[in-house]
């Protein structure tokens, strides 16, 4: 897959200079390594969710606007005929998808540049379709589908929500006032805010990654005090502008509506059942001059820091696996440091279980969900499916058990301490190994 790497002597020394300083800074960071804070969950009482009606922050960086203001699409199209990817959606969240797909069809000049030449419509064409799809989508189809989403995973999990008829819902959105709500027996507002989405990348052949980050606050009915607030970020495939707006655009407006889903159960498990690791030190991943956070790897192992350069990534970075169904291994919950950092509660853990994702690497981030797993037995699992050959993978692993009467999950493995709870998983801070060829 990687083909033949050369370099002369100066810049493979360059190379692996470059990669000892980004593995040293990545070990560093472990000194800022604190834990989420989780003591207000033995104290929620009854939730809601409510969605804020705020409108996203929208930038879909690698399009841009052709010279006259105007927009273009892939195949000869226009703005009219990047929206007809419609088509292709149904279900609850399919409106909020597509008005975040509106961000896209209005800057969408470069594609045609990339699939063939194409004219634009006038500046005034485009602000006029602008202007009357937003009237269609409103921002309150796209701030509700996050709420929608992190209720459908909280019921999947089991976790009771109360549900409140809709004006009452809009009425205390629009004041954040939710004192009113007391009187009728939710004791904790969970406030979910999409505030940002697009694409991240540099230029015009590079691939762009997919992403959405959404702000939740926990607040406290009775007093309208906050008891907790944090942000929380989905990074999505990573692919080039042709691929995203093939077939009417219908990668993009899937990949948008898989971030949905996924920042609503990841919110719905870190709210309601994430447990962090009582011993917060870093570990090594395994290999040369690795670290992780959370379950170590046991194998495959991980090397360093991805440094996304092609000779380092080649001789270093993705550990090469022995067959296609390899045997993944990884630490046991409660690890040694966890017993003697919280003795008392490591005494009260039951029913250890393990989760296991496996994603396909594509373009240095993660691509599809190959493999999932849910309450493994043991730390090892022999995968049930067969990888392709000579492929790269991000893999990541956490437990689940009992406490006190609940289930808990733990934070998922990682080589940076800052992605465990904030960013979905996998992610590309997540572990990394290659399958073999087939020669």
């Amino acid at each position: 897959m990687d083909g033949a790497v050369t370099a002369t002597p100066r810049i493979t020394m360059g190379r692996i200079l470059l990669f000892l300083l980004l593995t040293v800074l990545n070990g560093c960071a472990s000194m800022r390594n604190t834990p989420a804070d989780t003591t207000y969950q033995d104290r929620l009482g009854q939730v809601t969710v409510i969605a804020i009606e705020q409108a996203p922050e929208l930038k879909f960086e690698g399009f841009v606007r052709s010279k006259g203001g105007g927009a273009a699409f892939a195949g000869g199209g226009t703005f009219t005929a990047c929206m007809t990817g419609i088509g292709h959606c149904s279900g609850s969240m399919c409106g909020a998808a597509l008005l975040l797909m509106l961000g896209v069809c209005g800057v969408a000049g470069l594609v045609g540049g990339v699939a063939g030449a194409v004219t634009a419509p006038s500046a005034e064409q485009v602000a006029a379709s602008e202007a009357a799809m937003a009237r269609v989508f409103e921002v309150r189809t796209i701030q509700e589908s996050v709420r929608h989403s992190v209720e459908e995973a909280a019921l999947a999990a089991g976790i009771e929500l109360r549900q409140l008829p809709e004006q009452e819902i809009r009425a205390a959105a629009a004041t954040k006032d939710y004192r009113l709500l007391a009187a009728l027996g939710i004791d904790t507002v969970l406030e979910t805010t999409l505030r940002k989405a697009g694409t991240t990348g540099s230029g015009l052949n590079d691939p762009v990654t997919a992403y959405m980050e959404v702000h939740v606050r926990l607040v406290d009915t009775a007093s309208n005090s906050e008891r907790y607030s944090t942000d929380y970020l989905y990074q999505g495939r990573r692919l080039d502008l042709a691929s995203w707006s093939a077939n009417q655009a219908k990668p993009l407006i899937d990949e948008l509506n898989r971030g949905y889903r996924t920042l609503g159960n990841h919110i719905s498990e870190s709210i309601f059942s994430l447990y962090t690791f009582p011993d917060r030190a870093w570990r090594s991943a395994g290999g040369l001059l690795s670290s992780s956070f959370g379950l170590a790897p046991i194998y495959p192992p991980t090397r360093g820091t991805l440094t996304g350069d092609r000779f380092i990534g080649a001789k270093f970075e993705w550990f090469a696996v022995e067959g296609l169904r390899p045997r993944f291994k990884w630490e046991a919950f409660p690890r040694p440091g966890d017993v003697a950092a919280a003795p008392e509660e490591m005494a009260r853990i039951s029913n250890v279980r393990y989760d296991l994702l496996i994603s396909r690497e594509e373009n240095m981030g993660p691509g599809e969900l190959v493999y999932r797993r849910e309450g493994l037995p043991k730390p090892e699992h022999t995968i049930a499916i067969s990888l392709q050959p000579d492929r790269r993978y991000f893999w990541t692993v956490r437990a689940r058990f009992g406490l006190d009467g609940r289930t808990r999950l733990t934070e998922w493995g990682s080589t940076h301490f800052a992605v465990r709870e904030k960013i979905t998983a996998p992610s590309q801070h997540s572990y990394r190994f290659r399958t073999p060829g087939l020669d």
